[in-house]
């Protein structure tokens, strides 16, 4: 850990109630199959689980300690009210006592790619602790933030939300030194009910800014002026592709597998040639570039640090199938603004025949009917040549495409879509995109076996 602590003194930092010997401990654990020899136990309460019921098995697997809602024998144990919040109150403990820069980031769209990135940037010369897989809750940000130790500069977070008033409890955990916000979108109506509503949670890290914070926004967002207010007398900087950004692409260039553009930043122009496809990763690139120069990497090194090849389980990966098809693996995870974006590149490849193979979207509410069917319009406008639809809600997209004359494929489930894509040979490019739920990543390893 970052510092050393003893049970008395998470007692103190969790307003909690030592039961037990007071003892120093090197680690915070939540879960039992994790190597816990000397460390405390948090029992945290899930959907499915309650940490509680595992408390002498704790014990039993070497822990120190437990943390925990519920009086019991167990000892030593630190009692709590609330052993979420008293997980967020260590973990938010340990960043106040990081003396690097942390910078968290958040977004419909485009977050983990900048997250990845910028780690990535910073890793070339300096040590790096950045969010791992999809750790960016209530849980998962904590859990990071644990693994703070004296060789980190810098601290990289994925900030997500599931619901209304997650954002504002992640911010108040990290309190970042930076703050980017890649844009608004529909990613996720259900519990937000519209743009204004998710866009307002977003907006929410801006609240964590310590004093002397930087805010990173999207000049492009119709949401910019609303988090710029939300900053106060702290600082902005924006990037996008108009020219009242603080840096801005123009002269953009998009072939199949890469993309070149102009920035002009300060007045000067930079060449900035990236390694990944589309418009949406050049913003993506853009927002890097803003923290890069704010952590004293100048212009031209950052530009050269962002031309070095990119890859992200799962988001626009390139691979081919065993029929020699080319597929692009964008099924981590997927948003109406993200599908287009990854359309798009799918229409750039050279490739005759191209293909959409979609899995349902969630978290869209009451808005989920009218979403896919404009999916299924905008594939049709953009000129791929099938859409294969799996399950009933894709189905929907697949309707409103077939309806403007485009050829629709319907499948129950992955194993029929595999079966449907297994034969396309090399002149198909064929992507495969749908939200976390759908695991579209079975229909990948089908074709690939």
């Amino acid at each position: 850990m970052l510092v050393e602590l003893t049970l008395s003194d998470v007692a103190r930092i969790c307003g909690g109630q030592l039961l037990g010997q007071d003892l120093p401990f090197n680690g915070v654990k939540t879960d039992t199959r994790d190597v816990l020899e000397g460390a405390l136990f948090v029992a945290i309460k899930g959907d499915s689980f309650d940490g509680h019921a595992y408390l002498e098995q704790a014990l039993a697997n070497g822990a120190l300690a437990v943390l925990s809602e519920v009086r019991s024998d167990v000892s030593p144990m630190i009692l709590v009210q609330d052993t979420r919040q008293a997980y967020a109150d260590i973990a938010h403990h340990l960043r106040c006592e990081f003396l690097g820069k942390l910078i968290a980031i958040t977004g419909s769209n485009g977050k983990t790619s900048v997250k990845e990135w910028l780690a990535q940037c910073l890793e070339a010369s300096h040590k790096v602790l950045k969010t791992e897989k999809n750790n960016n809750n209530q849980i998962g940000v904590p859990l990071t933030l644990l693994g703070l130790d004296q060789s980190h500069d810098f601290a990289v977070i994925e900030t997500g939300t599931s619901f209304v008033g997650e954002i504002p409890k992640l911010a108040q955990i990290t309190t970042p030194d930076i703050a980017v916000i890649t844009n608004a979108s529909g990613s996720h109506f259900t519990g937000f009910g519209s743009i204004e509503g998710i866009a307002k949670e977003k907006g929410a890290l801006l609240d964590g800014l310590k004093s002397k914070g930087l805010a990173v926004l999207n000049f492009d967002d119709p949401w910019f002026g609303y988090w710029s207010s939300l900053v106060g007398d702290k600082r902005v900087v924006s990037f996008g592709f108009n020219q009242g950004a603080d840096v801005f692409a123009k002269s953009v260039t998009l072939a199949s597998q890469s993309s070149i553009s102009v920035l002009s930043y300060k007045g000067a122009e930079y060449e900035l040639r990236l390694s990944v496809p589309g418009r949406h990763q050049i913003a993506n690139a853009m927002a890097v570039l803003l923290v890069m120069l704010e952590l004293g990497v100048d212009v031209e090194d950052a530009c050269q640090r962002l031309s070095q090849p990119l890859v992200i389980d799962k988001r626009l990966q390139f691979q081919h199938s065993n029929s020699q098809a080319l597929v692009l693996n964008d099924c981590y995870n997927a948003s109406p603004k993200s599908v287009e974006a990854a359309i798009d590149v799918l229409m750039s490849q050279e490739q005759d025949q191209k293909w959409l193979v979609l899995g349902a979207l969630g978290e869209l509410g009451e808005l989920e009917f009218e979403i896919h069917e404009q999916l299924g319009d905008y594939a049709f406008s953009a000129g791929v040549t099938g859409l294969v639809s799996v399950g009933p809600i894709a189905a929907i997209a697949a309707k409103a495409y077939e309806k403007r004359g485009g050829r629709a494929v319907y499948c129950d489930d992955n194993t029929q879509t595999a079966e449907f894509i297994k034969p396309l040979g090399k002149e198909n490019a064929i992507l495969v995109k749908g939200s976390r739920s759908a695991q579209m990543e079975q229909i990948i390893k089908e074709i690939e076996n």
